[in-house]
C-alpha cells in the first residue's frame, strides 16, 4: 500500500512540474555558438563610423545608388530612469535601448531615380527562437522573446521610427532612424541590418540567407 501511495505522489509531482512549464533541458538555453557566427554573418557597422550603403533606386530598380549609413547614437535607460517617450513602459528586469542612425544619398542615380532603402531587426544568438516569437502589436510595437543563458524573456519590444527629410540644400537625401528596444538588462543580442531593397526576402528565409556582401550589420552591444 505504501508503494502505491508513493507512486501516486511522484506522479502528481511530475504532473504539476509539467503543467508549470519547468524545463531544464539544454534546448531552452542560448546556443553555445551564436547563429550569426555559425553562418558567418559579418558585423561590419560601428557606432559613429559612416559605411557605404548600396541599394536599388526607387523609380528604376534596374539602377543602383550608393550612399552612407551611420549609427549616430546609442543610449541605455535602466528601469526607473526617465524615458524619452511616454509610449515606452518600464518593466522590472528589462531596460530600454535607443539607437539612432542616419542614411545619406546624393549621387546622380539617387537624384534621378530616387532611393529604395531597406532595414530589419534580428537576433545575434538564436534566429529560430526569435523568429517564432514575433508578434506585431496594435500600438505599432513588435513583441518578441529572447533567451539569456537558461532564462527566457518574453516581454521584449521594439519599434522603428523613420524621419525621411528628403533633399537638403546640398542635394542629398537624408533619412533618420530611431529604434527603441525593450530587452533584458545588459542584453547584447539585438541586431539591425541595412540591405539592398532589391533583394527578395521569401517567406521562411533567415537573414543569413538574404544578406549579401554589400549589407550592413550592426550589433546593439554597447
Amino acid at each position: 500500500m505504501k508503494k502505491i501511495i508513493i507512486a501516486l505522489m511522484l506522479a502528481a509531482i511530475l504532473l504539476i512540474t509539467c503543467a508549470c512549464g519547468t524545463n531544464n533541458s539544454n534546448e531552452s538555453e542560448t546556443p553555445a555558438v551564436p547563429d550569426f557566427e555559425t553562418h558567418n554573418v559579418n558585423v561590419n557597422l560601428k557606432t559613429g563610423t559612416a559605411a557605404d550603403y548600396k541599394t536599388v533606386c526607387k523609380i528604376d530598380p534596374e539602377q543602383t545608388t550608393v550612399g552612407t549609413v551611420t549609427i549616430t547614437e546609442v543610449k541605455h535607460y535602466k528601469n526607473g530612469e526617465a524615458l524619452p517617450s511616454e509610449s515606452l513602459e518600464s518593466l522590472e528586469g528589462y531596460e530600454w535601448v535607443e539607437v539612432k542612425a542616419t542614411s545619406v544619398f546624393g549621387d546622380d542615380n539617387a537624384r534621378e531615380f530616387g532611393i529604395d532603402r531597406a532595414s530589419c531587426v534580428s537576433n545575434y544568438y538564436d534566429l529560430q527562437y526569435f523568429g517564432s516569437h514575433l508578434e506585431e502589436q496594435e500600438s505599432g510595437f513588435t513583441k518578441f522573446a529572447v533567451k539569456s543563458g537558461k532564462t527566457e524573456y518574453d516581454q521584449c519590444l521594439y519599434i522603428k521610427l523613420v524621419d525621411n527629410l528628403s533633399w537638403n540644400d546640398d542635394r542629398q537625401s537624408v533619412c533618420n532612424y530611431t529604434w527603441y528596444f525593450r530587452v533584458p538588462e545588459a542584453y547584447d543580442g539585438m541586431v539591425i541590418a541595412f540591405y539592398n531593397a532589391g533583394i527578395e526576402w521569401e517567406d521562411g528565409k533567415y537573414i543569413y540567407e538574404i544578406l549579401d556582401a554589400d549589407s550592413l550589420v550592426y550589433r546593439v552591444a554597447e
